[in-house]
This record gives C-alpha cells, sequence and structure tokens, in this order.
C-alpha cells in the first residue's frame, strides 16, 4: 500500500499526502483491492476510525456493485480483435466510475487487477523543492516546506510532471485488457487536439504484455494505444485506485 505524511503548513493547515511511487500492484481481485484501497484512504487520508472505515469501504463497494457498467464496456471483455474492441470504444467517454464498476465487473468474470506506475524525478532538484506544491490557483502558490525555486518554477514543475498510470484486467485464457494514462493527457496538455484522454491497448495489438509493463515502469507508453475521451477529470487527480 502506499506511504502517507501528514505535514503542517506555515499558515497551520494540514496536509495528507499519499503516494504510490514504486508500489505496482500485480494480479489481485478488483474486489478485494479496491476495498483495502478505499479502506485506506479512509483511515490514512481522511483520518476515521478502523471501524467507521470498514463499514464505509463496504458500503462503498456494495453501491459501485450495483451501478450498471456502461455496455461498450462489458461487451469489450468478449472482443477478441483489435477492430471490434476499437469499435466499442469508438466516440465514448469514461469516467473514473466506469472504469471502478468495469474492473469490479472484471473481477465477477474471474478477472485480475493489476496496476503499474512511474513519476519522474529531477535529480538536480533533490533538496530544492519543496514538500508539496499546490498549483490550482496560479496567482497563489502554496508550497510546504523549504525551497530557493520561484513561484513560476514550482508551477513550471507541477504542469510539466510526468507520471504514467497503466491498469490492467487478465484472464485466465491469456487476454488482458489495458486502460493507460498521463498526468498531460489527462489535462489535455498532450500533442494534438485530443482533449482529456486515456489509452486503451489490449493483447489482440500483438503486443508483449511483459515488455509493455516494462515500458511503463520507466514511463514509457506505446505508441499505437486507442485514445479514448475522460471526463470528471479535476487537479491531476484521475482515478487511481
Amino acid at each position: 500500500m502506499p506511504k502517507y505524511v501528514e505535514i503542517k503548513a506555515p499558515d497551520g493547515s494540514v496536509y495528507k499526502c499519499c503516494s504510490n511511487f514504486g508500489n505496482n500492484i500485480e494480479k489481485v481481485s478488483p474486489l478485494l483491492y479496491i476495498g483495502a484501497y478505499k479502506f485506506y484512504q479512509l483511515t490514512q487520508i481522511a483520518g476515521y476510525p478502523e471501524d467507521v472505515a470498514k463499514k464505509m469501504s463496504f458500503e462503498t463497494l456494495e453501491k459501485y456493485t450495483k451501478i450498471p457498467c456502461p455496455e461498450f464496456l462489458t461487451k469489450i471483455i468478449n472482443k477478441k480483435k483489435k477492430k471490434e474492441q476499437e469499435e466499442l470504444l469508438k466516440g465514448q467517454s469514461i469516467t473514473s466510475e466506469n472504469l471502478i464498476c468495469w474492473f469490479l465487473y472484471a473481477g465477477r468474470n474471474k478477472g485480475l487487477f493489476s496496476e503499474y506506475s512511474y513519476e519522474e524525478t529531477d535529480k538536480d532538484l533533490e533538496g530544492r523543492m519543496p514538500l508539496i506544491i499546490d498549483a490550482r490557483d496560479s496567482e497563489h502558490i502554496v508550497k510546504v516546506g523549504k525551497t530557493v525555486l520561484s513561484d513560476a518554477a514550482l508551477k513550471h514543475l507541477v504542469v510539466n510532471q510526468h507520471k504514467v498510470i497503466a491498469q490492467f484486467v487478465d484472464f485466465e485464457d491469456g487476454r488482458w485488457f489495458c486502460f493507460y494514462r498521463t498526468f498531460k493527457g489527462m489535462s489535455g496538455r498532450e500533442s494534438g487536439n485530443q482533449g482529456q484522454h486515456m489509452h486503451f491497448i489490449s493483447n489482440a495489438y500483438g503486443i508483449d504484455r511483459g515488455e509493455l509493463v516494462d515500458g511503463f515502469k520507466k514511463g514509457e507508453c506505446p505508441k499505437n494505444g486507442y485514445h479514448v475521451k475522460f471526463s470528471g477529470y479535476m487537479n491531476g487527480a484521475g482515478l487511481h485506485l
């Protein structure tokens, strides 16, 4: 699970942050993982007592299992050809809620969940960056911790950060499906006119899963992934289970 730290800012505000850097999830039950992650968020980030967090986690899972998963996502796991999969995704828009429902749906069909991530760190900036940068208001950059960098430099770092998150669903017969995203793509700042989007790829694309995962862990994304619109993205959050 991610590590979390609580930091008090100069103005008295308390910041709680968690990082998944270096933590990869390999083929686990989507139900158990999503439940465990929700429990972690409620106890470590929101500060709820464990008994309350446990009850809320179960309620969250129950809620998502009752939400209908979009038909184009439920159908895609039974399509073996790349063209068929892309036809289902064409013109569609996915939300965080859609993805959670899809992972759970895949789990009910014996699918396993995996996640791999990469976050770029600038060695030249080590010791110069603050612990936290909040650049939601470009006129008022909030930083926690010491830094010699200007507000303009800190904003540049946030806007241009390179982070990759890839989430897989694997099945026993060797089929796998993956939605992956970069922070730039999720905020609509990648080249082209794609807007806010993520990417899709699967075993039907003829790429080796192991090689793909090794690339994701290095921050490298395949060039032939299919663009899928994403809605509901806010301030670099997106979906991160």
